[in-house]
């Protein structure tokens, strides 16, 4: 059955139904990714997807149901088992279906410069990428090499006169070098996510990669100790990934994060603000509303230092007496709303890399984190990680570190903060940030 003819008749047979108001969420994507190996395409996946949730209010329960077919039988399998839903819920939670708002930003989150992408340019793109690869001599495997797109849309709409819709598409590349120098090897990745396929250099892709490869052999252990530290971009945007649901408004309220009730106290150092940005231009999570239908906004989550605010759905948003704050999402069409962040990061500073160097002196960076899902404590903030990096002296890189672990406390961490570099990135993720130096890391080496 063809969507709109769809979802207008669910909508009128779920108030027929007794429902007071009802919802649909519609998902559609496709994507397509090619892996190749020693010059040939290894793997080739073209994938199509479609989804539609039901949900509505019946005797003030929220019953949910989902499916991938649209068809007449679909529509009353959806309405009758919404209403089981409903029936089996034992949460008091006060439920909404949302009116709307009055307005909803624009952003950019789809290119027509990747419409009707030519699959046999991809494959060329990624060959390239492995061929330049290869090329260097000190490369002795590659781990991976990809190259995906993928488009999406989703859509809401409900009995209270709701309609809204966007789409997104995205381009991306990489590759996972493996160098080897007198016996010791050590890998390094390469990767872009670009809106036109025009601006992926494979040379580039191949560059980074084995650069960051190269950079991390003949590393050694230092001595056990404090040192002044700089997290590295990455390793501080994946610790940031790592803690990102202690602003969960949800966790708070199920007593899962620290931060509960610590609206207006000071939780970082007075150089760190961290923003929540579902309206960046091409970022991996924007939208112009969230998957409840409220209208999404750049929100400072923390303002030099200051917790303004955690993340809110309509629901937690209502236990707390104020307004949403465009946070509720599904992990996907057949999943209820929860609260998750959308393009989360550290706001950039004005010092680049080297001049962060140059104000430590003599200390370390880190650039790599491992072991973060079991070495991580996302509800008391304690970690301990196994780590890699760079020794510093005299405010340049010596040589590579590695077979050390770094712990503390996430909460102290961030009370730590001196500097904020100004080289935010989001390494393949809507988590990003800028490194930082802080004032002492605690680090177990040999």
């Amino acid at each position: 059955m063809e969507f709109n003819a769809f979802r207008k008749m669910l909508l009128k047979k779920g108030l027929e139904a007794g429902f007071s108001e009802c919802e649909i969420y519609y998902t559609q994507g496709e994507s397509l990714s090619i892996s190749v190996y020693e010059g040939e395409v290894e793997k080739y996946n073209l994938e199509k997807s479609k989804g539609l949730s039901f949900r509505g209010l019946i005797n003030g329960k929220m019953g949910y149901s989902f499916t991938e077919i649209l068809d007449f039988d679909a529509l009353n399998m959806l309405i009758k088992n919404a209403k089981e839903s409903a029936l089996n819920v034992d949460c008091n939670d006060i439920q909404f279906i949302y009116k709307g708002d009055k307005n909803y930003s624009k952003v950019k989150t789809y290119s027509k410069d990747l419409e009707n992408i030519d699959p046999s340019k991809m494959i060329d793109l990624v060959l390239n990428i492995e061929k330049e690869t290869k090329s260097n001599d000190k490369v002795v495997n590659i781990n991976g090499c990809k190259i995906s797109y993928s488009s999406s849309s989703h859509s809401i709409y409900n009995t209270n006169g709701l309609e809204l819709n966007n789409k997104s598409n995205i381009l991306m590349a990489y590759v996972v070098p493996v160098v080897e120098d007198n016996g010791q090897k050590q890998d390094g990745i390469g990767y872009l996510i670009v809106d036109s396929i025009d601006k992926l250099n494979p040379k580039q892709i191949a560059k980074d990669g084995i650069n960051e490869a190269m950079s991390k052999l003949n590393g050694s252990s230092i001595e056990s100790k404090k040192y002044k530290t700089i997290l590295y971009k990455d390793a501080m945007a994946s610790l940031l990934e790592t803690f990102s649901n202690t602003f969960s408004a949800d966790a708070a309220q199920k007593g899962l994060s620290l931060l509960k009730d610590k609206e207006g106290e000071i939780i970082g150092s007075e150089v760190l603000t961290i923003v929540d940005n579902p309206l960046l231009n091409n970022g991996l999570a924007s939208t112009p509303f969230d998957d409840e239908g409220v209208a999404t906004y750049k929100k400072e989550l923390v303002s030099s230092g200051r917790l303004n605010t955690l993340l809110h759905n309509l629901k937690t948003a209502h236990k707390a007496n104020i307004k949403s704050t465009g946070n509720g999402f599904k992990s996907s069409f057949a999943s209820s709303i929860g609260v998750e962040c959308s393009n989360l990061y550290i706001e950039a500073g004005n010092k680049d890399l080297d001049e962060l160097m140059k104000i430590v002196d003599e200390g370390i960076m880190i650039t790599d984190l491992a072991g973060l899902h079991s070495g991580a404590n996302s509800i008391s903030g304690d970690f301990s990680l196994a780590a890699k990096g760079f020794y510093i002296k005299d405010g340049v890189k010596t040589h590579p570190i590695e077979q050390i672990t770094v712990a503390g406390n996430y909460f102290d961490l961030l009370k730590n903060i001196e500097v904020v570099g100004s080289d935010l990135k989001f390494p393949m993720s809507n988590v990003g940030s800028p490194s930082v130096i802080v004032k002492e890391l605690s680090v177990a080496g040999k």
